[in-house]
């Protein structure tokens, strides 16, 4: 596989700005086509610990399509290292591979290209949750937020992180609470709302 040079610090100036906007659009299209063509956004979803560990076997079987994504991106960035839309692909690649720590420096990068992209935020933050940093994936979902109030996936993986690595389950269950507000017929609603009446159970039995 070809490495490519070391990341460097991005000047944005105002000829820059049209070339961003179709970065960013070629961005959004890398992440959907990695969710929805691989039919495998593991790096996207919780891991819940009562049901299956960290990582899944499966992943041996996936290696050589991200190994193969990974040289082709590590290809783009030789020739162009702040393509916003290669540095997704490949922190994706690395993430969908389990290299979690390759995973945040990429998405990293990509956030000095686009800093305020509540997205990448979310990337950033699930990659640290699986480095096993919880702290700093809390203060990435928290970014997210921040640029994208209304931000589902961001709120969702906060409340993950809560409950199951800090077990502060009154912050689990008042992120979830807000996100039902948002979205009521989100995707999780119902295990949210089990895991609400559970850890609601839980509390009242740690207080008597």
């Amino acid at each position: 596989m070809q490495s490519f040079r070391p990341f460097g610090n991005t000047i944005m100036n105002g000829t820059d700005r049209r070339s961003m906007q179709m970065q960013r659009m070629i961005a959004l299209l890398v992440s959907l086509l990695f969710a929805l063509g691989t039919g495998c956004d593991r790096h996207r979803e919780p891991v819940r610990p009562a049901v299956a560990p960290a990582h899944q076997a499966t992943i041996e079987e996936e290696t050589p399509y991200y190994l193969g994504l990974i040289g082709e991106y590590g290809n783009i960035l030789a020739e162009d290292p702040n393509n916003l839309a290669s540095l997704i692909g490949l922190a994706h690649a690395y993430a969908g591979s389990n290299q979690w720590e390759k995973a945040i420096t990429l998405y990293e990068h990509a956030l000095r290209v686009d800093q305020h992209n509540a997205e990448l935020h979310a990337d950033l933050g699930i990659a640290c949750r699986n480095a096993g940093q919880a702290d700093r994936a809390l203060s990435e979902f928290q970014k997210a937020v921040t640029n994208d109030p209304l931000h589902q996936r961001a709120r969702y993986h906060m409340g993950i992180v809560y409950a199951y690595d800090k077990k502060n389950y009154p912050a689990a269950i008042r992120v979830w609470k807000e996100l039902l507000h948002i979205s009521p017929h989100h995707a999780e609603a119902e295990y949210m709302k089990h895991c609400i009446v559970q850890f609601s159970e839980m509390a009242k039995g740690g207080s008597r």
